[in-house]
């Protein structure tokens, strides 16, 4: 890893030394400062690496033997668990600060309130949310519903000491950083937490972000889960062992089969947690062929799957810094297979028996190294450009007098001329292919909910949650319907934003053309002006309605089919009732779906519209700028011997 931040360094300090020899050519200082600009992101270059996993999957071990000490505990329900952010250290953040970002008191407010809805309840404020709580029969809880219950008492213990805090943030300790991801009643107010952490995985720029469980039940969650999808460098999933995958790992994995083909690069990788549990070779084979055949079903082909013992990592590295404790010590060589009184298997073996040796090759080498390297070339490409653009300044002034009154005379008409070419251009036929590409997207979306809605009824509407031991049943369907309407609704907002990363590759894909064809236009006119690469826009992520639009009653005659257990679920009553459901969600669900293209319609027509106009701009101003120097070049402005002592400089940069 030091390897790939020296290049980094390196590629930039190339990028200054040459913006610092073109600065004073005429016609270069845009591009002198473009370099300048790009020097500074590399050397602040961060690679961002989000962890998911469903509850209790071992993350935050994962998360330890990633960064080799006992940093994470382990997070509470993943309703009240907030995101952790392990940065590299700055001036003004030391090692072993930590930055607690609380939400806002409105935040809180929604959360209760949506909380409270889950058990038939409603009011008109936090406090008076809370005192709802007593209105809770603890004992008809479902279980999809406890996430919840756990949350709203958990606000209601916490809210005495952190109401002043709200909307404000706290510099603490590692020890009460310990207490806002361990203790639910301070955790379910942190927004997200950033320590502050040197360990060799921070020491190269890498931001660990740990986040609440798949199967966090918090909506906001939801979508901020979605930006680090979209954008981190790295995606981990971790599954633990022997553990089924839940319905939420599925919600969760299908959303990363949605947007995988949006991706430039592979870039998720999936942890198989505690497989020092497997009692065999075959055994274990087992568990990934189970895992692999998951992964296929959510539209995830090819995984990358490493089987770990995060544990038997971390304690080989703490082995290594001669920490290991007398009960660790116990366990390591229980997972070292080291009989007492034998020395203690190397750290670097033990690390590589835990498998995590493995992934952290494979890790760095497909992504880590493969992004250094993009970075590195692109820096070169600008370097390039330099040079060629300096080689045809040269080359011009060379040229005897009379060659270049007429060159001078040429460049004045070619200019005009490029210039022309490039207002010229219509994107009329750019913006109705967009326009068609956000219709035909948005027009699966219905055709994929109905298709898995059998899936969600089965699950809402299950012999766990109706069965005739005492509960109400009526209450309990209410519950039922809740919990599938809130899925559809969430099936569906996460259409939706898998649409928005399809359109964003679209609309990417239309700014690489239109600069392929301005460079085709321009250089029919000035063959050696090579223009600047298209730039990818990323696109902000709308945020689209948590319920459908409609109210629950309009389905209470689909509920009034149910008689008893008995004909629901060993005869047709369930049928009939899905039936009945599937036909009365027609209309509401596309209305959703409707209004949501709405939303997509007005960002990516002015999106659209500002991108074409932007790259129309900046092309116009590279022409400007090369014709600068061409004139100035023809009008012997320039010191020869100068220019070519530059074009040297600059060459040897590419050396």
């Amino acid at each position: 890893m030091n390897q790939l931040r020296d290049k980094l360094v390196a590629a930039a300090e190339r990028l200054r030394r040459t913006s610092t020899v073109i600065t004073s050519v005429p016609g270069m200082q845009a591009q002198a400062e473009a370099m300048l600009d790009r020097a500074d992101r590399l050397t602040a270059n961060r690679f961002t690496v989000a962890l998911f996993g469903a509850f209790s999957a071992g993350k935050s071990s994962f998360a330890n033997a990633l960064m080799g000490d006992l940093v994470l505990p382990v997070s509470p329900n993943p309703t009240t668990a907030a995101i952790n952010k392990i940065m590299p250290p700055d001036e003004a953040h030391p090692h072993g600060t930590v930055r607690v970002v609380l939400k806002e008191r409105e935040a809180i407010e929604q959360d209760v309130l949506r909380s409270l809805a889950v058990f038939g309840l409603s009011a008109s404020g936090l406090e008076d949310a809370l005192a709802e709580l007593g209105n809770i029969d603890v004992t008809q809880i479902p279980p999809t519903a406890k996430p919840h219950y756990t949350f709203l008492k958990a606000v209601t213990k916490g809210l005495g000491d952190m109401a002043s805090h709200l909307g404000g943030e706290l510099l603490v300790d590692m020890q009460a950083f310990k207490g806002f991801v361990a203790k639910e009643e301070k955790a379910c107010f942190a927004e997200y937490i950033e320590l502050f952490y040197s360990c060799p995985l921070t020491d190269q720029g890498i931001v660990l972000v740990d986040t609440p469980g798949a199967d966090s039940i918090n909506a906001r969650h939801t979508g901020v889960a979605f930006e680090y999808m979209k954008n981190a460098d790295a995606v981990l999933f971790v599954t633990y062992y022997n553990h089924a995958f839940a319905q939420a790992d599925r919600e969760f994995l299908l959303q990363m089969g949605r947007v995988k083909d949006t991706f430039e690069m592979d870039k998720m990788f999936f942890i198989v947690n505690a497989a020092d549990l497997a009692a065999s070779e075959e055994e274990l084979q087992g568990v990934i062929t189970h895992v692999e055949k998951n992964l296929l079903t959510c539209g995830i082909r090819l995984p990358r799957i490493y089987p770990v013992s995060s544990q038997t990592a971390l304690l080989a590295r703490m082995h290594e810094k001669g920490k290991l404790a007398a009960s660790a010590e116990k366990v390591y060589r229980q997972r070292t297979q080291t009989a007492e009184g034998e020395a203690l298997m190397a750290a670097d073996e033990a690390f590589k028996l835990s498998g995590m040796a493995s992934f952290e090759a494979d890790f760095l080498r497909f992504t880590i190294e493969e992004l250094t390297q993009i970075a590195v070339n692109a820096a070169v490409g600008e370097i390039r450009r330099a040079y060629d653009t300096l080689s045809e300044f040269m080359r011009m002034a060379q040229s005897g007098e009379s060659e270049r009154l007429a060159r001078r005379e040429a460049a004045t008409a070619a200019q005009t001329a490029a210039l022309s070419a490039v207002e010229a251009l219509s994107t009329t036929s750019l913006e109705r292919d967009l326009a068609k590409e956000r219709e035909e997207l948005v027009y699966y979306v219905k055709q994929r909910l109905f298709f898995r809605f059998a899936e969600l009824y089965n699950f809402a509407f299950n012999p766990a949650v109706l069965k005739e031991d005492g509960r109400n049943l009526k209450q309990a369907l209410q519950g039922c319907l809740t919990d599938l309407l809130r899925s559809i609704s969430y099936d569906l907002a996460q259409e939706l934003r898998a649409t928005t990363l399809r359109l964003e590759k679209f609309i990417n894909k239309q700014g690489v053309s239109l600069v392929q064809a301005w460079q085709k236009d321009v250089q029919t006119h000035a063959t050696s002006l090579t223009l600047a690469p298209y730039q990818a826009r990323q696109v902000e992520t709308l945020s689209f309605a948590e319920d459908l639009p409609v109210a629950q009653a309009a389905f209470q005659p689909a509920l009034s089919l149910f008689k008893n257990t008995k004909d629901f679920f060993e005869q047709d009553g369930k049928v009939k009732m899905r039936e009945d459901l599937e036909k009365r969600l027609q209309d509401p669900v596309a209305a959703y779906v409707a209004t949501g293209s709405e939303q997509l319609d007005q960002q990516f027509q002015t999106l659209f519209t500002e991108m074409a106009a932007g790259e129309r701009a900046r092309v116009i101003e590279q022409i400007d700028a090369y014709f600068t120097g061409v004139f100035a070049a023809l009008d012997m402005n320039v010191d020869l011997g100068e220019l070519e002592a530059k074009m040297n400089r600059v060459a040897a940069e590419l050396a």
